[in-house]
């Protein structure tokens, strides 16, 4: 049993010494993100909740055609966008948001009215 705990505890110690060094890398005071995908004509998740501050969209293309990433504020006005994902590619944006209902969509022509909007519910 001694044995064990002398393996056991270097190899804790280890892999915990490794996730922080993972945490370091990927930036531990980045903004949470959120992670969509598009396809023809939708967006997955449907329907995304985050809490208020900043945020970062990362939007993949998993359909056959180029797409876009539009966020509307309540009221109409556009928050963040990207201009164009060409299918197979992944895009990011951030945006720092306060509480409220967004409209997530893709402007090209027809798609939005074809299904491709989603919901984002930002609160505290």
């Amino acid at each position: 049993m001694t044995r064990r705990i002398a393996v056991t505890v270097p190899l804790v110690a280890l892999l915990a010494a490794g996730a922080f060094l993972s945490l370091a890398r990927s930036g531990a005071g980045a903004p949470p993100s959120v992670g969509l995908i598009e396809k023809e004509f939708l967006f997955t998740p449907k329907d995304v909740v985050v809490g208020t501050g900043g945020i970062a969209f990362v939007v993949d293309n998993e359909g056959a055609i180029e797409h876009n990433f539009v966020l509307e504020a309540p009221g109409g006005k556009t928050v963040v966008q990207i201009a164009a994902i060409e299918p197979g590619q992944t895009a990011r944006v951030t945006a720092t948001l306060p509480s409220g209902i967004y409209t997530i969509y893709c402007s090209l022509p027809g798609h939005r009215d074809a299904g491709m909007v989603a919901t984002l519910r930002v609160g505290p």
